[in-house]
């Protein structure tokens, strides 16, 4: 099961300026930081100990190790700056910008990611999180928050870059259904359209599970002002990665979720078609650099994607 795992530096690989915040802020020394693994980014992710006995969750990144690592970092400050006070996502202690770094202390939340392949009261549990925060995000808290039909317009164009040049090794399955996939995806993004702020990107490495049968959201970067059902695809697509939910189990659970129930279910269709259609594409380019993992990640999630996307066009689901 490939998962997303960056190349981290560690705590002495910062830059002094970046040590400094970090410790002025806390108002004391950092004695240990221990790298957590997993996540999209070659910047530290750490659990910080400090000479006083405070703790602290540090993530940072800077352009040379990779520049759209920083605009992400960037994103996600500007999102949890915006967040009220809520037990499903950690509180921002304080942000760092120095345009070449960016930085995020937050409070060290306890737990730990949950079970691969997920086992369903975990599942459970992430789901009810997805619920209450939607709950406490609507409306929308952050004036300033992108369109998540803004963002689904730039990353739903996948199937029509395939149409136009179809891959040798392209399940033969989708090359004689990329013409009307490629037709489909142009009113994927739509879907996006709403008045809460939503994660847009839950998945295992973005959870923490504590004790209290409690579920924390991390990594805001992709936050947006959209519709909340999205967030139970996304997270239903993690599900369809890894298992061990089938397609006709995650169909039940998208019909039956209460922010999904009352949705068009063509609307959740062309969501997971537009998902898939990415993963297919991105999953064929060459890495970033500092992340060597990536690509193999999304080609494995485009697997399970798509055995999702071809059991809901198989019933026209809608």
């Amino acid at each position: 099961m490939p998962l997303a795992a960056g190349v981290r530096i560690g705590w002495t690989d910062l830059p002094g300026p970046v040590r400094g915040w970090v410790e002025s802020t806390l108002g004391a020394q950092v004695r240990t930081a221990a790298n957590q693994v997993g996540g999209f980014s070659p910047g530290i992710a750490a659990r910080l100990a400090t000479a006083d006995g405070s703790r602290a969750f540090l993530k940072a990144v800077g352009a040379e190790l990779n520049p759209d690592s920083v605009g992400l970092h960037r994103r996600e400050l500007a999102a949890m700056s915006a967040l009220p006070a809520m037990p499903h996502a950690p509180t921002l202690i304080a942000g760092y910008d120095s345009s070449d770094w960016v930085g995020l202390l937050m409070e060290d939340v306890p737990g730990r990611k949950p079970t691969l392949p997920w086992i369903r009261a975990e599942l459970g549990q992430v789901l009810d999180t997805v619920t209450h925060v939607s709950a406490q995000l609507t409306p929308c808290p952050w004036p300033g928050a992108p369109q998540t039909a803004d963002r689904l317009a730039e990353a739903f164009v996948h199937w029509r870059a395939l149409a136009a040049e179809p891959p040798a090794d392209l399940d033969p399955y989708w090359l004689t259904q990329l013409d009307e996939l490629a037709t489909l995806e142009e009113d994927a993004a739509a879907a996006g359209r709403g008045e809460s702020m939503i994660h847009l990107d839950i998945r295992a490495d973005n959870v923490l599970l504590t004790e209290g049968d409690r579920a924390v959201l991390v990594d805001w970067a992709w936050a947006s002002r959209g519709a909340p059902w999205l967030d139970v695809v996304i997270l239903l697509l993690n599900v369809a990665q890894y298992g061990p939910h089938s397609a006709a189990e995650l169909d039940q659970i998208v019909a039956s979720h209460p922010l999904s129930r009352g949705i068009d279910p063509w609307l959740i269709t062309l969501v997971v078609l537009g998902m898939t259609g990415l993963l297919e594409a991105r999953g064929r380019a060459e890495p970033p650099p500092g992340l060597p993992t990536i690509r193999a990640w999304q080609r494995h999630a485009a697997l399970g994607a798509g055995r999702w996307l071809r059991h809901r066009l198989a019933g026209r689901t809608g």
